[in-house]
């Protein structure tokens, strides 16, 4: 399958090199809030009621890592696949899939190295080696797995989100994206990355609306992340 141009590349229209400086200097919180403003459901909430949401997934992001047992990860089969992982509007770097059969992740090394090739051409090539992108990836879906496990009634708790009151009765309601804040946090703290992996995140996508392929096309996908 053939992946967007290569960021510096020869089909490259020119990569978004200031779009990168901004997102280098952005605080993880701003970076989180950055993310959840993409999707269409909030596009009409109040900044500071995202930057709370989002301030509430990265902790709770950071305090399962510390939670997470050393061996947790030798629980799910961890598959590769060389394609797979880049189309339009779309760079999936790996996903969760929960089988009764047993868990699976799978990674694409397509998307990995073109993760990779963004974080070279952002001045981050030193923080997100190939190794540690694909670190990064794996971790990620790892956090994904134990949410699906029932850890996200615990976030959604976390995030205080109401859908419905009742007297002394409240319906806790999904925040949407919240979940992938929580799992770039995870993989954040557990990999010990010196720069979050929503940084990189906000560059493929940056870099994919500067194609012309951004997160609001006709066929959007989660820059980094799990399939729905």
């Amino acid at each position: 399958m053939n992946g967007p141009p290569t960021p510096g590349g020869p089909g490259d229209p020119g990569a978004p090199h200031g779009e990168y400086a901004r997102i280098g200097a952005a605080d993880e919180v701003d970076l989180a809030v950055g993310l959840l403003s993409l999707i269409p459901l909030h596009e009409d909430r109040d900044r500071a009621q995202l930057r709370e949401w989002a301030a509430r997934a990265l902790a709770f992001g950071r305090e399962l890592a510390r939670e997470a047992p050393a061996a947790d990860t030798a629980r799910t089969e961890v598959v590769e696949e060389p394609t797979g992982g880049l189309a339009p509007g779309e760079v999936l770097l790996a996903e969760y899939l929960h089988r009764p059969s047993g868990d699976r992740i799978v990674v694409y090394a397509d998307a990995l190295a073109h993760a990779h090739r963004v974080a070279r051409a952002a001045g981050w090539g030193r923080d997100f080696t190939p190794a540690a992108v694909r670190r990064a990836a794996l971790a990620h879906e790892e956090a994904h797995r134990m949410l699906h496990g029932g850890r996200a009634r615990a976030l959604r708790d976390r995030l205080g989100h109401d859908l419905l009151r009742l007297g002394p009765l409240r319906l806790r309601g999904h925040v949407a994206g919240a979940d992938e804040i929580a799992a770039h946090a995870y993989a954040h703290a557990r990999c010990g990355l010196r720069r979050s992996p929503l940084a990189l995140t906000a560059a493929l996508a940056a870099t994919l609306e500067h194609q012309g392929a951004g997160p609001g096309g006709p066929d959007p996908g989660t820059p980094l992340g799990d399939r729905p």
